[in-house]
């Protein structure tokens, strides 16, 4: 049997194509006529444009039958009536911002293949788009936001949702009125609620018996919300709960433990906010659960004693994969065991040494960091206080080199850290962090003249600078 081309295996190329941007399958392309034919549907698989970035319909005309996933974000009327001439015959992901027009609402009538719809923005929708949408039979995941669904189409929302996997609904008021109290919800296993009103959430939610991920920020009511779910967990409403996300600053230490103490399987586990009462019990708990945890986000502690509860973490979780932890002492990793979270993607957490004289323990943090080959946002969180500015240095001198390991780094950021980078250390990032894509933080805090020339350079190599918080943007993480 003749021995195949790697780029003939599809397996081989897609799992290529997933490590690579859009300029570098372009590139590709241009390389033969074989890498054109092969490269070539990894361009054109999204399209996406807004009032920065130009939409080019004669190319994508070209190439209708390879676009999967659309998205528009503040589009003009110019640019919507250009995409409204395109018929896209394999089009399965539409996410529309701040821009529906009636035709817009016309054009996804046209394409009932779609499995991912998102509208955000408050456009009125119609029972005629509703009732169309109960024919997208493969429509599985929709997430609608700013929206006040009216009486006279609640009942064929809720139809819709009887077929739906992945529901996420932002400030939107949805009526009491309807038929929710007869009806359950058996496929859906994903819900992201954020401030929707109106509705009994918890009503609808126990009519989800399969849920397996849970979502919620901001409503009203909120303290009375998170305890009346922690309660349904520990009592084991959902069996097969295994990701939950609170995004509230207070979060009782009761609800915590009963949330914990109620899920039969972690994998992600996300407490935003200021959570002063995760302490040993809570650890205790959570610990038979590291196996598993993929996903984890505790921030904001008051006791700089629980850095260890970090490095725990890092040396426990062998399938972690994004971390935000409360800051760790420089001598609690330097004294630690190795870290065994290889899969880690994103890092939010700041290592500090809380005595001038341990600054010879930065090589020691930074050997560790090096084992995280996979690590592609760093991020050390903003937690401000004098003890937050002796963290890391990112000084070649103080270890820097020894994280040219971190070869898929696209993002980092060091806001209020009194960074002193030179020429030397600018250079080192240019030829070892060859995919960084963003820098957030001053490079240098002593000289603003040379901070402004490294910010220059940087520019050059097309990485964008950002100021503080940048990280925590969804400009950054999309």
């Amino acid at each position: 049997m003749p021995s195949e081309h790697p780029l003939e295996i599809p397996e081989i190329v897609s799992y290529m194509a997933s490590y690579m941007r859009k300029r570098d399958h372009t590139a590709c392309a241009l390389v033969s006529k074989t890498w054109y034919q092969v490269f070539n549907p990894f361009i054109w698989h999204h399209i996406s444009w807004n009032y920065e970035r130009p939409f080019l319909p004669e190319a994508i005309h070209r190439h209708t039958q390879l676009v999967r996933t659309v998205k528009t974000v503040y589009a003009y009327k110019k640019e919507t009536a250009k995409l409204l001439k395109l018929r896209l015959p394999n089009l399965v992901s539409l996410n529309v911002v701040y821009n529906f027009e009636q035709d817009m609402k016309e054009w996804i009538i046209k394409h009932p293949s779609m499995t991912r719809l998102t509208l955000r923005g408050a456009w009125s929708l119609d029972s005629k788009l509703w009732n169309s949408l109960l024919g997208f039979r493969h429509l599985k995941d929709f997430t609608m936001s700013y929206r006040e669904i009216g009486e006279s189409v609640i009942d064929t929302f809720w139809q819709l949702c009887t077929h739906l996997e992945r529901l996420e609904i932002v400030e939107s008021c949805i009526p009491q009125q309807g038929n929710l109290l007869s009806m359950t919800f058996p496929s859906i296993k994903q819900l992201e609620l954020d401030r929707m009103e109106d509705v009994s959430v918890l009503e609808f939610m126990q009519r989800c018996p399969n849920l397996t991920s849970f979502k919620y920020s901001h409503s009203q009511e909120r303290a009375r919300f998170v305890s009346s779910f922690s309660e349904l967990v520990s009592a084991r409403i959902w069996p097969h709960l295994h990701s939950v996300s609170i995004g509230w600053r207070e979060v009782a230490e009761d609800s915590v433990l009963r949330i914990i103490g109620g899920m039969q399987r972690i994998n992600d586990f996300k407490i935003s906010g200021s959570l002063y009462s995760f302490r040993s019990t809570a650890m205790e708990l959570l610990r038979p659960h590291f196996s598993n945890i993929r996903v984890l986000h505790l921030r904001r502690f008051k006791e700089w004693q629980i850095s260890r509860l970090a490095q725990e973490i890092l040396t426990s979780c062998p399938l972690l994969e994004q971390l935000t932890a409360p800051p760790i002492n420089a001598c609690v990793v330097a004294e630690g065991k190795p870290w065994v979270c290889m899969r880690l993607r994103e890092l939010e957490l700041i290592f500090v040494y809380m005595d001038s004289t341990l600054h010879h323990l930065q090589p020691l943090v930074f050997n560790q960091l090096a084992r995280l080959v996979q690590l592609e946002k760093w991020y050390q969180t903003d937690y401000g206080g004098d003890r937050c500015n002796r963290r890391l240095d990112l000084t070649l001198v103080n270890g820097l080199g020894k994280l040219s390991t971190l070869r898929s780094l696209r993002s980092i950021g060091f806001h209020h850290s009194s960074q002193v980078m030179g020429q030397h250390e600018i250079d080192w990032i240019f030829e070892h962090w060859t995919n960084l894509e963003n820098i957030g933080g001053n490079l240098n805090m002593l000289d603003g003249a040379i901070n402004e020339g490294l910010k220059e350079q940087l520019k050059e190599r097309g990485i964008t600078f950002r100021p503080s918080y940048w990280w925590r943007s969804k400009y950054c993480h999309e």
